[in-house]
């Protein structure tokens, strides 16, 4: 059964890379050529075609399968290569090839990098990718404005609410981003809206699923479709970009009737029927930085924008790249756990087109991407020029 299912992956692997013209448009788009400096391998085609001839050649063991390994897991998986072939070739989905590839490199043991195994382990035993207790994943509630914390509802199985909020796990966790959370919890409050969290919230497994461990993927999806199910919400609102996209996307059961929203999108609602009115304008100028997962994957642009719109008016400048041009972090794709090597680190570069924007706080919706980018700051050295702030953040600040 298992050799089947590792030649269904081949077959799929090498039907869709065979159909590449190997035209190399889906380099001008790629993240790994600004952070590489063109590296033929470093590119959605040289891996690809990396794992099409390491299949051919049966090359999966030894040296050169690490190499083949490092290869593959240097994806941001992004999906800028998918929308430039959708436009300007063939329409491979590339992203889809490249995680199949993973997948197999976890089936043959050579995947992931070592760093990234740790990663795996601790989403099977406690349920996050941070080494983190489960029991734990409530304790952010305490860190934010009491007032606020007592009106958080936590759900247990056939509650029902209207709003079901997923804070995801590096919100939970790092104890850097409880703002975002509490920001979020701030506004809704607010709002006066009727919303509850999981009183046993896990992983969306989206982690597991970039890494290519479809099985540890499987066990998240089924727990929380369940959860999903015996807690009867209208929408689950993500505080993450990928946990949205997740659920979206990847879920296999995913009740169809429960919208999957994130959370600008729903707020950015709230601006639209009038039930949320900005009081304080912001003087400081901000540019917004397109998390991939949001942007890209899912074409969710304007729904920021209307906030940021609303709550800085003029003082809101565009980086020369934007919407779909936006340049990666360079935290998907299971890069958030592990050291890369760049010449010209993303996030680094991301904070530079900021700065040539004019811009004094840099604003995302993604906890990952504020982690990459707060982190390019530092290593930079531009701390005292400019600040990463979450949307939710600011947000708060402004009602």
């Amino acid at each position: 059964m298992e050799e089947e299912y590792i030649e269904e992956i081949k077959q799929e692997i090498i039907e869709a890379t065979s159909k590449c013209r190997i035209c190399m448009s889906c380099y001008a788009d790629c993240p790994l050529q600004e952070s590489t400096r063109g590296y033929v391998t470093q590119g959605p085609t040289g891996i690809t075609k990396a794992i099409y001839y390491g299949i051919l050649w049966d090359t999966l063991a030894g040296k050169d399968a690490e190499e083949l390994r490092d290869i593959v897991y240097a994806c941001t998986t992004c999906g800028a290569c998918v929308a430039r072939c959708e436009k300007s070739a063939c329409g491979i989905k590339v992203v889809d090839v490249i995680e199949a590839g993973r997948k197999l490199l976890v089936e043959k043991m050579i995947g992931p990098l070592p760093d990234q195994i740790k990663v795996l382990e601790s989403l099977d035993q406690e349920g996050n990718p941070y080494d983190e207790l489960a029991d734990k994943r409530t304790k952010w509630l305490e860190s934010i404005d009491k007032e606020d914390a007592k009106q958080v509802k936590v759900l247990q199985d056939s509650d029902t609410v209207e709003n079901l909020l997923f804070v995801g796990c590096t919100s939970s966790y790092d104890r850097d981003l409880v703002n975002i959370p509490g920001s979020i919890v701030k506004a809704f409050n607010k709002l006066k809206i009727d919303y509850g969290i999981l009183n046993d919230e896990k992983c969306c497994g989206d982690p597991a699923l970039r890494l290519g461990e479809v099985g540890l993927f499987e066990d998240f999806s089924e727990q929380n479709t369940e959860r999903f199910k015996n807690v009867k919400a209208k929408r689950v609102i993500n505080i993450c970009p990928h946990g949205y996209h997740t659920f979206k996307n990847n879920y296999a059961d995913f009740p169809s009737d429960l919208e999957v929203m994130h959370y600008t999108e729903f707020l950015a609602q709230q601006i639209d029927v009038g039930t949320l009115t900005i009081k304080t304008k912001l003087n400081q100028k901000v540019t917004y930085h397109d998390p991939c997962y949001l942007g890209k994957r899912n074409n969710s642009y304007e729904a920021p924008r209307k906030i940021l719109n609303n709550i800085a008016g003029d003082n809101f400048v565009e980086m020369k790249r934007n919407r779909a041009d936006s340049l990666c972090c360079g935290g998907g794709g299971g890069r958030m756990f592990v050291e890369v090597e760049e010449v010209d680190r993303l996030s680094e570069t991301r904070v530079r087109h900021a700065l040539e924007a004019g811009a004094e706080i840099i604003v995302t919706a993604c906890p990952w991407c504020h982690i990459q980018l707060s982190d390019g700051i530092k290593t930079s050295g531009n701390e005292n020029k400019i600040i990463v702030k979450d949307m939710a953040h600011l947000l708060a600040d402004c009602i």
